[in-house]
């Protein structure tokens, strides 16, 4: 006989301060403790039991009473980690007292020994639980006639399925998903049994389906054949069903009745040695038809089973064929679906999803009418993209980075080069080329789910000749983790033609110079690499530079919102801004801040950005006649200074800097916005923006480009001020630019509104 016994109060409270402290998980324990004394009744037992810290935490503490007739049960939750329990007492000691320490997935014999007198000790650990990942339901759909299909959640690596139907037949052992034909109408209980490595001790389900409108119509046709001289023959079906679709066959060709319920042939010509006719007959009951045949032929010749072939073609796709020289037609069909009749042996087929499949093939011929053949196979890979593809990066004239990119996890890869075995199982490595002739690089992997592998290839051709078009990449360093990138010549000067900068696989921007931040928080070896077009006598290529990166150095910076409604409604606001350094535009990083509120904010947003100037632009979407009153968003700089980025009601939108080089003050009062080099009016827009340029005169080009680096509008103007037509324009932000030849381009922000 055994007892649960409750933890005391002061338990409970000891335990329940102990849990405050300890933050994570806790399992469950137990304690099973028997009273071993043949001559006490009862022990009281003492205990302490202690975290294994160096402060050495109180985790529970009280006492047991363990009488000689029942045993004691004692259970608590506790954080994984190593512990101590100490037990003292009058008459306690392992001569007494026998316990056993369970946990989630085994038992252990409690063995105490003693540092102090009177006192008994046991150190163990406590392990997190395992987790295990057990399907809960089958699931099931209907499908034609008695054929059902039942699935268990998804592929598990390790699955195993034991199947019962519930309808006399055997249980069937397998996978996930199975097709099963029921017998006839009626309440069937499934039950499955299943287990798999992330579901070891197996779970098992059950659900109950009802079938109905199944082997109750029996779709079978006779039909009547009468001959008077055996020259001519007469079919006929003996009862015509109401409403019926009914086409006769000879020699698998369509031919028209003879009469309203049969057909008469004259047969037994030289030409036509063997023949047989057949009729379908399609109804309501019978929507997939019931068919009969009659052929002069004593017996029917069909391939054996032997020539049926399939070839699994990895991923989803398998190909299989069924080979008869005098084939008419073959009926696919996949866990009794039909898919398609052809007239060819061969049937591609792309599997939906892993699992376990039936697929039939019904050949009609000339000397077999409605053989079926039956392949079963399991799909594995349908869920394994078999990808990988090889490139090449030039470093020098003859020095090459090689990688593999886009394969998946865990596969092991082998490279060839020139077709022989070159190195296995990495994905990357640099070569140097031995001579100037081209050389072929092939990478592939095979796993469980890529039979047939991927594979891909890539060519590196050395290219040493002139010296002056050699293009390398030098750099420095703007701020701590800010990069500009130059790609140069032999000689130092600019590469002028056309330059794309690409690191981490992606590219990532043009031009030359090119400032770049990975945006790192830690020390990190970085690539970055160019493709470059030819340039005068020069061929184009690539070539990449490799340095190890400091951490972005930022600044914490307030941004507050402050927005009235008259009228409540949703609106949404986007604050983004881009980082410049020394006049270059920092690529790789940006922030963008984000509101939505139902009705008037007012909230501070705290961002950590670099030391750059910072170019602030906008999206929204609230109707600027709806109600609003007031919307400014401030840069609160410091205690002291603070920066009005966006007033929409006064057609403020200003930059700003945390440079002493920025072209802007960053030290405006409070509420005060910028002065615009140009002057751009109305602001807010609707149909025409005007400008005026603070020079004496102009001859280049005005451009519009939406936030996302779009041009909209370009074309060529002389004079200091003119009219930009914006009416039909997506509401939003606009960057307008005036850029003359050899000199700094003026820009201004405009919002254009509906």
């Amino acid at each position: 006989m055994y007892c649960i016994r409750p933890l005391s109060l002061l338990s409970l409270f000891v335990l329940t301060a102990f849990s405050s402290i300890w933050s994570q998980e806790c399992n469950p324990v137990s304690f099973f403790i028997q009273n071993t004394s043949e001559t006490i009744e009862s022990v009281s037992v003492d205990y302490d039991l202690m975290g294994n810290s160096e402060n050495g935490d109180v985790f529970s503490t009280g006492s047991w009473s363990v009488n000689a007739t029942e045993a004691t049960w004692v259970e608590f939750c506790m954080p994984a980690g190593c512990y101590t329990l100490l037990i003292s007492g009058e008459s306690v000691n392992p001569q007494t007292i026998a316990m056993e320490l369970m946990q989630s997935d085994f038992i252990q014999i409690v063995e105490f020994y003693s540092e102090e007198e009177g006192i008994w000790m046991f150190p163990f650990c406590v392990e997190n639980a395992p987790v295990f990942d057990c399907p809960e339901a089958i699931y099931f759909e209907a499908g034609e006639g008695c054929t059902w299909a039942f699935e268990i959640g998804s592929f598990q690596e390790g699955e195993n399925v034991v199947w019962n139907f519930g309808d006399g037949q055997e249980s069937v052992e397998g996978g996930h998903f199975n097709v099963h034909d029921f017998p006839n109408t009626g309440t069937y209980e499934v039950t499955a049994f299943f287990t798999s490595f992330d579901c070891p001790m197996g779970v098992y389900l059950t659900t109950s389906i009802v079938v109905e409108g199944c082997g109750e119509e029996e779709c079978t046709l006779e039909m009547d054949v009468s001959s008077a001289d055996g020259m001519w023959y007469t079919f006929e079906i003996p009862e015509q069903p109401e409403g019926a679709l009914i086409e006769w066959y000879i020699d698998g060709q369509v031919i028209p009745p003879t009469s309203e319920n049969g057909l008469t042939f004259e047969a037994g010509f030289d030409f036509n040695p063997n023949w047989s006719v057949c009729v379908e007959v399609f109804t309501d009951a019978c929507p997939d038809g019931m068919e009969a045949c009659y052929t002069n032929m004593e017996s029917s010749d069909c391939p054996n089973p032997d020539v049926m072939e399939v070839e699994y073609l990895g991923g989803c796709h398998a190909l299989f064929w069924l080979y008869d020289e005098n084939i008419w037609e073959i009926g696919w069909s996949v866990n009794g679906e039909l898919i398609e009749w052809n007239t060819g042996i061969y049937f591609d087929y792309e599997f939906p999803s892993n699992g376990e499949y039936v697929v039939t093939a019904e050949l009609y011929s000339a000397t077999c009418q409605g053989e079926v053949y039956t392949w079963e196979l399991t799909i594995e890979g349908c869920d394994e993209e078999c990808d990988i593809e090889a490139v090449a990066y030039p470093l020098e004239c003859n020095d090459f980075l090689v990688e593999a990119l886009n394969f998946p996890e865990g596969a092991q890869l082998f490279w060839t080069l020139d077709g022989e075995p070159y190195e296995v199982n990495t994905a990357e490595f640099f070569y140097t080329a031995p001579d100037d002739d081209c050389h072929v690089f092939s990478v592939g992997y095979e796993t469980e789910y890529c039979p047939n592998g991927a594979f891909d290839e890539v060519e590196v051709c050395p290219d040493c000749g002139d010296e002056g078009c050699e293009v390398s990449i030098v750099w420095e360093a703007l701020s701590d983790g800010v990069y500009l990138f130059s790609a140069v010549d032999s000689e130092g000067a600019l590469w002028e033609g056309t330059v794309d900068w690409w690191t981490t696989g992606e590219n990532v921007g043009t031009g030359n110079p090119f400032a770049w931040t990975w945006d790192n928080e830690e020390v990190s070896v970085e690539s970055m690499c160019i493709g470059f077009s030819d340039w005068e006598d020069c061929d184009g290529g690539e070539t990449c530079v490799e340095l190890e990166t400091a951490p972005i150095a930022c600044e914490e910076v307030q941004f507050a919102l402050n927005a009235e409604w008259s009228d409540e409604g949703f609106w949404t606001f986007q604050l983004l801004l881009d980082a410049t350094i020394a006049d270059w535009e920092v690529q790789g990083w940006s922030l963008n801040l984000n509101w939505e509120e139902f009705g008037s904010v007012s909230d501070t947003v705290t961002a950590c950005i670099p030391a750059a100037c910072f170019d602030v632009a906008a999206t929204f979407e609230f109707p600027l006649g709806g109600g609003l009153e007031s919307f400014v968003i401030q840069a609160l700089l410091d205690d002291a200074t603070s920066l009005v980025l966006v007033d929409i009601q006064n057609g403020v939108y200003n930059d700003f800097g945390l440079l002493p080089d920025c072209s802007l003050d960053s030290g405006l009062e409070e509420g005060m916005g910028l002065p615009s080099l140009v002057h751009v009016w109305p602001n807010p827009a609707i149909n025409t923006v005007n400008w005026t340029l603070p020079s004496e005169t102009f001859n280049g080009d005005i451009r519009a480009h939406s936030l996302d680096g779009k041009l909209i509008h370009q074309e060529a103007i002389q004079g200091i001020e003119g009219a930009l037509e914006v009416n039909g324009w997506p509401a939003g932000f606009y960057t307008i630019s005036w850029v003359e030849k050899g000199l700094p381009a003026y820009r201004s922000r405009v919002l254009v509104a509906d």
